[in-house]
């Protein structure tokens, strides 16, 4: 077996190898062109489209309050039907925090803003020098960490990390580094956690932007701004130390058991482990999950979700197979941390699209291509399936059973026996559906 936010908004990349090792795909970001609102979540007319059939359907939000993030680095929060402009920015890893980052080329600073996701109410702001992109938060959502928005050429970075207060660490570096996430534990300085794991890639940006790049990873001292190894997650007598290259695929954060997982796919020749689950722990340390042949992962995308209360990590793969983690295997020594049971879950239509994922407390829920699948958590039985004439980006699952499916421009609302409940129609220019955030259901 082979021997890392906090908290992170954007998909990451992750390593392992003989000791694990890991790391973060780039973080989303907007394109200077896609401006957003000068101050808060500025509100837009509410937006609708066509029912899918004849039934009545209500707007998203008559129901639902939620946020919506997309892959180039934009949040939408609808609230009581109506649906906020795009901004720039990114939702804190508790949920219930939207931070926005708006840039003013005149004054060469950036205003970074707390806002409530449920209201809208701002809870802090604070203006920073230099033209700043949100990356990664704490796991309270008070601590942000920033990079350039337009970084210079080269193998050159700068990290700033501030709160409410104001800014709290800046320094700049002689290497690409992008924060992956911030330890669960503190320094001399007031409220700041004492490590922010970065990514450092080692060799210049591709000219392709899907080619993969090598890394490392690395734990930020706040204090001091040096960088150090993380510590193995199941043995703190050792460090880990390696290069790798490879793609992310999708992430999960477990605000319960303290750790971030990512599925991860190898393309090193001398990587035996074809795929493998990533484990960061936020007390500094990092283990690797090696994952069954029969989920295909070395081509196939595939996708992590966690079930039973944070108790089990659940990996799909775009060919039905699931396969199931204990979280508590992972972290205590005692135990080794396989796979509890892999399982041919259903058939997919291709198995070209990744799925998208989702579980409340009895239930996972699947989006792939045009079709819904909810399972039983505790057999993993598919108990329905529903076609909806979209191509889908995300899912969310309600506590009462209902769907959320984002993609072919809007999101809509559904049940599990095909019952349109409500619909609300994206910004036009929104990008690819990342997540999904229900802030309040029935």
């Amino acid at each position: 077996m082979k021997t890392r936010t906090l908290f992170v908004v954007a998909v990451v990349l992750s390593s392992c190898g003989a000791q694990a090792v890991g790391t973060a795909q780039p973080t989303l970001t907007t394109p200077n062109s896609m401006a957003p609102p000068s101050t808060g979540l500025a509100v837009t007319a509410s937006l609708t489209t066509a029912p899918l059939t004849t039934a009545p359907v209500s707007q998203i939000g008559d129901m639902t309050d939620l946020a919506v993030i997309s892959a180039d680095g934009r949040v939408v929060v609808v609230r009581n039907s109506v649906m906020s402009a795009p901004v720039k920015g990114l939702v804190a890893a508790e949920n219930t925090t939207l931070i926005s980052t708006v840039a003013d080329p005149s004054a060469g600073s950036t205003s970074v803003a707390w806002l409530g996701l449920s209201d809208g109410v701002e809870r802090g702001r604070v203006s920073l020098a230099g033209d700043l992109t949100a990356i990664a938060t704490d796991q309270t959502g008070d601590v942000v960490a920033l990079t350039e928005a337009n970084p210079p050429k080269g193998m050159r970075s700068q990290i700033v990390i501030a709160n409410a207060g104001g800014e709290v660490f800046r320094r700049s570096y002689a290497s690409e580094l992008l924060p992956e996430g911030f330890s669960n534990f503190f320094t001399a300085i007031p409220n700041v956690p004492a490590g922010l794991f970065v990514v450092e890639y080692l060799e210049p940006r591709p000219s392709a932007s899907d080619a993969p790049r090598r890394y490392q990873v690395r734990v930020l001292d706040t204090s001091t701004g040096e960088l150090a190894l993380p510590f193995n997650l199941r043995d703190k007598g050792q460090t880990v130390d390696e290069q790798m290259l490879g793609f992310g695929r999708s992430h999960i954060l477990s605000p319960r058991n303290g750790l971030l997982f990512t599925l991860y796919r190898g393309v090193d020749k001398d990587e035996a482990n074809y795929a493998f689950v990533h484990t960061l722990g936020f007390f500094n340390g990092v283990w690797c999950l090696d994952l069954p042949v029969e989920l295909g992962l070395a081509t196939l995308p595939g996708a992590i979700a966690l079930a039973d209360a944070e108790k089990r990590l659940v990996v799909s793969s775009a060919n039905g197979y699931m396969t199931e983690f204990v979280v508590d295997d992972i972290t205590n020594p005692e135990q080794k941390p396989a796979p509890r049971r892999t399982s041919k879950v259903w058939t997919p239509d291709s198995n070209t699209s990744a799925p998208a994922v989702s579980t409340n407390a009895t239930q996972i829920l699947v989006g792939q291509d045009a079709s819904l699948r909810w399972i039983d958590a505790d057999t993993l039985v598919v108990q329905s399936v529903q076609q909806w004439d979209m191509q889908i980006e995300a899912v969310a699952l309600l506590s009462n059973g209902d769907a959320l499916a984002a993609g072919t421009r809007r999101i809509s609302q559904i049940t599990s026996s095909g019952a349109p409940v409500a619909e609300m129609a994206l910004p036009p220019s929104f990008g690819t559906v990342w997540r999904i955030v229900p802030l309040s259901h029935t």
